[in-house]
């Protein structure tokens, strides 16, 4: 019973990495669009990532968060090996190219696929 809540909780992580930030991405590009923001790509680009410490409280959430951010590529490493997960190299790029939250709820979901395919197997 444990097991499928994890996977209820882990998926919808997932899925909520792949949806939530994705809005506050469009509401970037809106004011691009706008003409809020111009200049070149690389402008626009730094633009986006000083945005995220403009204040005191968003510079918060991303300090808080880059700091993490290396715990869990530490753990990626050492449970992707440890589990002999396959592609666990993938969850590194996907984090910068959707989401935090995506790719560490699609990591744990495959973790505790494979604990419970071993468990399994050891019966």
């Amino acid at each position: 019973m444990w097991f499928k809540i994890r996977l209820a909780i882990y998926g919808a992580t997932s899925i909520a990495g792949l949806i939530w930030p994705f809005y506050f991405v469009i509401q970037f590009i809106n004011l691009v669009r706008n003409g809020n923001i111009q200049g070149s790509v690389i402008d626009i680009g730094n633009a986006f990532f000083d945005d995220a410490w403009i204040t005191p409280t968003s510079g918060f959430i991303s300090a808080d968060t880059a700091v993490l951010l290396i715990a869990i590529f530490v753990f990626y490493a050492a449970e992707g090996k440890r589990l002999k997960l396959r592609l666990w190299g993938i969850y590194f790029p996907l984090t910068f190219i959707i989401s935090l939250a995506f790719s560490f709820g699609s990591f744990m979901v495959m973790r505790e696929l494979q604990i419970n395919k071993e468990l399994n197997d050891t019966d």
